[in-house]
């Protein structure tokens, strides 16, 4: 009796994260926030509906776009309605975090690059894994990264970049935590869609992750934390 109730409540959940990700795929925007409220109702876990909700749909999107089968202005909508049902969940996993104090990460998309969808993803997901994050948003110059990171004593800093143009800005933040002499005592991740594991040897770069589960992975390892939750 317990297991066929365990089966019929996974399969609800498992039903409200793909109506969130068709809503998504779809470009519904409101139907996608008002599923997120219902899953929030039903106490399910933030990390799942980000990842097998919000996640999957506009991962599909993005498919699909490279395919010439959906546009530029349907990705426009579905980035818009990622940050909002981010917002919505984000209290839900400030509250439900348990791993309080595991390190502090100043994050942010580097400078003269406004993409924040990845960034904000793994900036959230860091939060469930119990870090104290300060997210700096986007086009951010590396003065502000290494001067954040100074400010509150982070040991990690983490930057993304979508353009292959401003890839180099990565590089000039850890020269200049060299300069600053907090190159030892701060790591350094990297992400993006432009950027590889090669690149991120060349510039000495700590980790580098192809998504939001390898970039929480990563964070762990350098407080000596293994896994991803």
């Amino acid at each position: 009796m317990n297991h066929y109730i365990f089966s019929w409540v996974k399969a609800l959940n498992d039903d409200i994260f793909q109506r969130i990700r068709e809503s998504m795929i779809a470009c519904q925007s409101e139907d996608v926030l008002q599923l997120i409220q219902k899953a929030i109702k039903q106490k399910l876990d933030a990390s799942e509906i980000i990842k097998e909700g919000l996640t999957a749909g506009i991962r599909v999107l993005g498919d699909r776009f490279e395919k010439g089968e959906a546009f530029l202005p349907e990705l426009a909508v579905a980035a818009e309605t990622m940050k909002e049902g981010l917002k919505l969940l984000e209290p839900l996993i400030t509250e439900s975090s348990d791993q309080k104090g595991l390190g502090t990460v100043v994050i942010g998309t580097v400078q003269g690059d406004i993409h924040d969808i990845g960034k904000s993803i793994v900036a959230i997901m860091l939060i469930v894994n119990g870090f104290s994050v300060h997210d700096l948003g986007t086009d951010v110059s590396p003065e502000a990264f290494v001067n954040k990171a100074q400010e509150t004593d982070a040991n990690i800093i983490a930057m993304s970049a979508l353009l292959t143009t401003t890839m180099d800005k990565m590089r000039e933040t850890i020269e200049l935590l060299k300069k600053e002499g907090l190159r030892d005592r701060v790591k350094v991740m990297i992400g993006g869609a432009p950027v590889s594991q090669r690149f991120a040897n060349s510039i000495e770069a700590d980790g580098y992750g192809t998504d939001f589960n390898q970039a929480v992975r990563i964070a762990r390892s350098f407080v000596g934390k293994e896994g991803s939750g």
